[in-house]
C-alpha cells in the first residue's frame, strides 16, 4: 500500500495540482483593455499589474485598466516586454524600440536618448534584460549590449555578425563566451567557453534532440529552452567555475517561458501552463487551457495571469468558486439551476431551452419547440421517477410531454412561481390564484384563495406553505385548506413584498420593491435594512442556509451572516471571487454547494465559502493643477490662482473588490467620490486632503493618501492689504471729516464775514445818504427858522425842499429795509419791488410800461447787496426817464442770460444829453453795477437803452 501511494503522487501528481487553480475572471477590451493580443503581464510594488499589448501598456488596479499609448511617451504601441528594476522601477520594451521606462510623478514613459549603438542593440531584439550590481539593469541582444544605471545608457557594446560570440554579466562580472555548434545524426552538440578579461575561466557543454527555442540569462543562472527539455546552469561560483546543471523534460512542446519573483511559467502550443519552482525546477503547478497562451505570470499571492494571443487577460486564483463550461459557448441568460438527488445539473433559460449536464455529459431539451427562443423555465423539480420543469405557460413532464394550466374559460394561465410541498404535491402560483398539481395523477386543481397574482411561494413542510399575494404574505394548509395573512403589508410601512424567504426558526426574511429588508417572527420586525448600503436594492432570489442569508441581485451574491442578530456580518461576492456575473438570477443548494444561475453561465459555490481577506491602497495617479499635469508629492506649495484641482485616483486590489473613494478636507467628514476623479476647488491658505478607499462590503480600509496643498494667500485676501486699506480708508475719512469741518468753518466765517460787510454797507449806506439828506434837513431847518419872520416866501420854499428831503429820506429807508428783509416772501421779492416802484414812479406820470421779468430770479438772488442796488438802479433810471426823456412807453426786462442777471430798461423818449450823461444819475447807476462785479452800458437811439449784467457766479461766492 505505501508504495501504491508514491506511485499515484508519482504519476497522478500534475493533475493533483492542477485542481488547485480555477478560473476567476477574464479580462478583454470590453473591460478596458488596449487589445485582446496580450503579450506579458508584471506585478509592479506597488500592486498594480502591468499588460503588454500590441496597442500599448495598461496599468491595472483589479477594477480598471489605465492605458498609455505612444501619447502618454511610449515610442511604438506594440509593447512585448515589461522589466522590473531593483527600485521598483517599471521599463517598457517596444518592438525594435529603445527601453523607455515608467515615470510614476508624471504618470507617463520616458524613452531613452539613445544613439546608433543603442539603436542597432535594441533593433536586433532583447535576448535578456536583467539587473545587475546596486541598482542597474543589463540589455543584451545579438548586435551588442548596454548597461543603464540612473536611467542614463552606459558601458556601449557592439558585436558584429560573423561574431559567433556573446557579452553578458555573471555574478556580476562582465564575460564573454564563444559558442561553437556541432550536428551528428540529428543530435545537436553545442561548447560554449567563458573568458573574463580574455582569459579562459571555463567551459559547458549541452547535446540536444532538438532545436534550442531561446536561451535566457540572468545575474546568476543560463537557461536553454528546446521543444520538450528545460536546460538550467547555476554558476555557483565564478571563481572556479562551479556549475550546477539541471534538466526537466517536458511532455508537451514549449512555447514560451516568464520568469516571476521564484517561479517559472512555460506555456505551451496546446494552452497549457506549467508552473515550476525556479530554484529547483520542481513541477508545482499546471493549468489546462484551450485558449491560444501568449505567456503565464505568477503574483506574490500565487495567482496567476495568463497572456493570450486574442483572448485577452485571464485570471486563475486557488478560490473555491467554479464556473460550469458548456461545450456550446453561445448559451447565455440563465433563470433558474437545480441539481438532481442523482448528480445531475439542469438549468434553463429565457429561450425555454433546458441543459444538463452530468460530468462530461451534456444534453439539451426544449419546453416547447412552438414557443422556442420566447420561454421562461422558471423552476424546475425533481420527484420519484419524474422531473417536472415549470415555464411561463405550463409545465413539461420528463421532458416528454408538456401540460398547460387552464382557467375555468380553458384559457391558459401563466405562471408566476411554484415550490415542491411534498413527493405528492406542486404548488403553482399563477396570475389569477394558487394551484395544486397531483404528481401521480398529473391532474391540477384550483386552491382556497381569491384570483390574485402570485409571485412567490417557499414550503414550511410537508403540510404548510408561504406565499405572497397582493396584502401581504400568508401561510397554507393543505389538509385544511384553509389560509391566513401572517404578515401585512401595513407591518411594512405598506411597501409590497418581493421575495422572502423562511429563516428556520428565526423568523422570515422578506425583501420589498422599495429595496428594503425584514426579518419579521410573529407579526413583529426582528430586524431591518433600510438604506443600508451593504444590502442590494435590485434583489432577485433569497436563499437560507443555515444561519446565513444568501442574496442575489444584479450586482453579485451578498451574504448575510445573522447568528448574530445584534450585529450582522455581511460578505459580498462578485465576479472578482470568481461568479460567471454579477447579474444572478436564482440560487439553490445542494450537497454543501450552491449553485448560481446567471445571464452568463451557472457558478458552484462552496456553502462554506472562505471570505478572503484583503487590503485596498489608494493611489494617486496623477494630479493637474489648472489643467496642467504636475509631479507627484505629498506637499504642494501653489501660487494664488491655482487652486483648481483634478485628481486621478487608483484602488489597488487586483482581486478587483474595490468599490469607491472617500475624501476629508482639513479632517472633516469623508464624502463619497463617484468614480476615479475627484475635482476641488481649494480655498487659499493650507489645505489638508485625506482619500481613503471602501471595498464592496463597505469595509474602509486604514490606508490613507494625505496631500498638503498651500496655496498663496493673494495680496489683497491678507491680513497686511486689509490692515492697509483699513489704516487708509481711517486716514481718508479723517480727512475728510476735518475738511468738512474746515468748509463749515470756512463758511460760517464768510457768512460772519458777509454780514459784517453788509453791516458795514448799511451803516456806509445811512452815513452815506440818510446822514447827508438828515444834515442837509438840518441846515434847510435852521435857514427856514431864521427868515421865518423876516421872508415868508423863502421861508415856504425852504419848507417844501425840506418836504421832499423828508420823502426822500422816507423811500431810501424803505429800501434799505426792503433790502434786509429775507426774499422767501413773495411781496418781498425783486420783481414784487421792481412792480412796485415802476408803477409808483411810471404810473403816476401816465407812461405806459411793460415788465419780463423771469421768476426764478427771484429764488437766486438773496443777498442784501444785489437787491439793494437792483432797486436802486431801477429807481434812478425811472427819475432820469421822468426828467429827461419824456417817453410815451417804458419796457423793464430782468432774466438771466448766459451766467449773468441782465437788466435792461429801454423807453422811446428824446434820450439823455451829453450833459445829463455825465450827471450823477448815470454815475449813481454805474458804480452801482460795478459794485455787485457787473457792467453798466448806456445806448442813446431812438430813445435811451440801459443795460446792465450782474455775474451769477458772484452770488455763489
Amino acid at each position: 500500500m505505501k508504495y501504491l501511494f508514491y506511485f499515484y503522487i508519482l504519476f497522478f501528481g500534475q493533475n493533483f495540482y492542477a485542481q488547485n487553480y480555477n478560473l476567476t475572471n477574464s479580462f478583454s477590451t470590453k473591460d478596458g483593455l488596449p487589445s485582446n493580443l496580450v503579450y506579458q503581464c508584471l506585478l509592479d510594488d506597488e500592486g498594480f499589474i502591468w499588460v503588454a499589448t500590441d496597442n500599448g501598456i495598461s496599468r491595472f488596479d483589479g477594477k480598471r485598466f489605465i492605458n498609455y499609448t505612444t501619447k502618454n511617451g511610449l515610442p511604438s504601441n506594440d509593447v512585448i516586454q515589461i522589466i522590473k528594476q531593483k527600485d521598483g522601477s517599471i521599463w517598457a520594451i517596444c518592438y525594435k524600440q529603445a527601453p523607455s521606462y515608467f515615470d510614476v510623478k508624471l504618470n507617463q514613459f520616458v524613452c531613452l536618448e539613445k544613439d546608433k549603438t543603442v539603436a542597432d542593440v535594441s533593433n536586433s531584439l532583447f535576448n535578456a534584460i536583467y539587473p545587475i550590481r546596486d541598482n542597474e539593469l543589463f540589455f543584451m541582444s545579438n548586435a551588442g549590449s548596454f548597461t543603464v544605471k540612473d536611467k542614463y545608457i552606459e558601458n556601449r557594446k557592439r558585436l558584429s555578425k560573423n561574431q559567433n560570440n556573446l557579452s553578458f554579466y555573471l555574478k556580476n562580472q562582465f564575460v564573454e563566451t564563444i559558442y561553437t555548434e556541432k550536428k551528428v545524426n540529428n543530435r545537436k552538440t553545442t561548447e560554449s567557453k567563458f573568458y573574463i578579461n580574455n582569459k579562459h575561466i571555463g567551459t559547458i557543454k549541452e547535446e540536444f534532440t532538438d532545436d534550442v527555442i531561446n536561451s535566457y540569462f540572468n545575474n546568476n543562472s543560463i537557461y536553454r529552452f528546446s521543444p520538450h527539455k528545460i536546460c538550467k546552469f547555476n554558476v555557483k561560483s565564478i571563481k572556479n567555475f562551479q556549475i550546477e546543471i539541471t534538466n526537466k523534460k517536458i511532455e508537451q512542446s514549449v512555447k514560451w517561458f516568464q520568469f516571476s519573483k521564484t517561479k517559472l511559467s512555460i506555456t505551451c502550443n496546446d494552452g497549457t501552463i506549467l508552473i515550476y519552482d525556479e530554484n529547483t525546477l520542481k513541477l508545482l503547478s499546471i493549468i489546462k487551457n484551450k485558449y491560444n497562451v501568449n505567456t503565464a505570470f505568477v503574483d506574490d499571492q500565487n495567482n496567476v495571469w495568463i497572456a493570450t494571443l486574442n483572448n485577452g487577460l485571464m485570471y486563475y486564483t486557488h478560490k473555491t468558486i467554479k464556473k460550469v463550461n458548456y461545450a456550446a459557448k453561445d448559451i447565455t441568460n440563465f433563470l433558474c439551476a437545480k441539481m438532481s438527488d442523482d448528480g445531475k445539473l439542469y438549468a434553463g433559460n429565457y429561450q425555454g431551452e433546458i441543459y444538463m449536464k452530468d460530468g462530461k455529459t451534456e444534453k439539451q431539451y426544449f419546453f416547447n419547440h412552438t414557443f422556442k427562443n420566447n420561454l421562461w423555465i422558471r423552476n424546475i423539480h425533481f420527484f420519484p421517477d419524474k422531473t417536472i420543469v415549470v415555464s411561463d405557460i405550463g409545465l413539461n413532464i420528463n421532458f416528454k410531454k408538456t401540460l398547460a394550466i387552464l382557467n375555468d374559460a380553458k384559457s391558459t394561465l401563466n405562471l408566476k412561481s411554484s415550490a415542491k410541498l411534498n413527493n405528492e404535491t406542486l404548488i403553482l402560483g399563477t396570475i389569477a390564484g394558487l394551484m395544486k398539481y397531483d404528481i401521480a395523477t398529473e391532474k391540477y386543481s384550483l386552491l382556497n384563495f381569491p384570483k390574485q397574482r402570485i409571485l412567490n411561494i417557499k414550503r414550511k413542510n410537508n403540510q404548510i406553505f408561504y406565499f405572497s399575494a397582493n396584502d401581504g404574505l400568508y401561510e397554507y394548509d393543505i389538509i385544511s385548506n384553509q389560509y391566513q395573512l401572517i404578515i401585512p403589508n401595513i407591518l411594512l410601512q405598506n411597501d409590497r413584498i418581493q421575495y422572502f424567504e423562511a429563516g428556520d426558526n428565526l423568523g422570515i426574511w422578506i425583501s420589498t420593491y422599495k429595496g428594503n429588508l425584514y426579518l419579521v417572527k410573529n407579526k413583529k420586525i426582528l430586524k431591518k435594512f433600510i438604506g443600508d448600503p451593504r444590502i442590494p436594492i435590485n434583489i432577485s432570489y433569497l436563499l437560507c442556509i443555515k444561519n446565513k442569508l444568501w442574496i442575489a441581485s444584479k450586482t453579485g451574491i451578498t451574504i448575510l451572516n445573522f447568528k448574530n442578530k445584534a450585529d450582522a456580518d455581511i460578505t459580498k461576492l462578485t465576479t472578482s471571487d470568481g461568479l460567471s456575473s454579477n447579474t444572478i438570477n436564482f440560487l439553490d443548494v445542494k450537497n454543501d454547494t450552491v449553485y448560481a444561475a446567471t445571464d452568463v453561465g451557472i457558478s458552484k459555490i462552496p456553502e462554506r465559502n472562505y471570505h478572503y481577506r484583503y487590503r485596498l491602497f489608494p493611489k494617486l495617479i496623477e494630479l493637474k493643477i489648472n489643467g496642467k499635469v504636475v509631479s507627484l508629492a505629498n506637499n504642494f506649495k501653489l501660487k494664488s490662482d491655482q487652486n483648481n484641482n483634478s485628481l486621478e485616483l487608483a484602488g489597488v486590489d487586483i482581486s478587483g473588490h474595490f468599490k469607491n473613494f472617500q475624501y476629508s478636507v482639513n479632517d472633516s467628514n469623508f464624502l463619497n467620490i463617484s468614480g476615479n476623479f475627484l475635482n476641488l476647488k481649494l480655498n487659499n491658505g493650507t489645505t489638508l486632503l485625506k482619500i481613503r478607499a471602501v471595498d464592496e462590503n463597505n469595509e474602509i480600509h486604514q490606508s490613507e493618501i494625505q496631500l498638503k496643498f498651500e496655496i498663496q494667500t493673494p495680496f489683497f485676501q491678507s491680513i497686511l492689504f486689509w490692515s492697509l486699506l483699513t489704516f487708509l480708508f481711517s486716514g481718508l475719512l479723517f480727512m475728510y471729516y476735518n475738511r468738512r469741518k474746515l468748509e463749515k468753518q470756512k463758511i460760517a466765517f464768510e457768512k460772519q464775514l458777509a454780514l459784517e460787510h453788509q453791516r458795514n454797507e448799511i451803516t456806509a449806506n445811512l452815513h452815506d445818504d440818510l446822514g447827508a439828506s438828515l444834515s442837509s434837513l438840518q441846515i434847510n431847518s435852521a435857514i427856514a427858522q431864521k427868515y421865518l419872520d423876516k421872508n415868508p416866501t423863502e421861508v415856504k420854499k425852504i419848507l417844501e425842499k425840506i418836504e421832499a428831503q423828508a420823502k426822500n429820506i422816507s423811500e431810501n429807508i424803505g429800501d434799505i429795509i426792503w433790502s434786509l428783509k429775507p426774499s422767501n416772501d413773495e411781496f418781498m421779492s425783486v420783481s414784487t419791488r421792481i412792480k412796485n416802484i415802476t408803477s409808483e414812479i411810471l404810473g403816476n406820470a401816465d407812461i405806459h410800461y411793460g415788465l419780463l421779468l423771469d421768476g426764478s430770479v427771484d429764488s437766486e438772488i438773496k443777498d442784501f447787496a444785489t437787491r439793494k442796488n437792483i432797486i436802486l438802479i431801477c429807481k434812478e433810471a425811472f427819475n432820469n426817464i421822468l426828467k429827461h426823456a419824456h417817453p410815451n412807453e417804458v419796457c423793464v426786462t430782468l432774466q438771466k442770460i448766459e451766467g449773468n442777471y441782465v437788466l435792461e430798461i429801454e423807453d422811446d423818449g428824446i434820450g439823455f444829453s451829453e450833459a445829463a450823461k455825465k450827471g450823477n444819475g448815470i454815475d449813481n447807476m454805474k458804480k452801482r453795477a460795478e459794485e455787485l462785479g457787473g457792467t453798466f452800458e448806456l445806448i442813446n437811439h431812438d430813445g435811451t437803452k440801459i443795460i446792465v449784467s450782474i455775474p451769477i457766479i458772484r452770488e455763489k461766492k
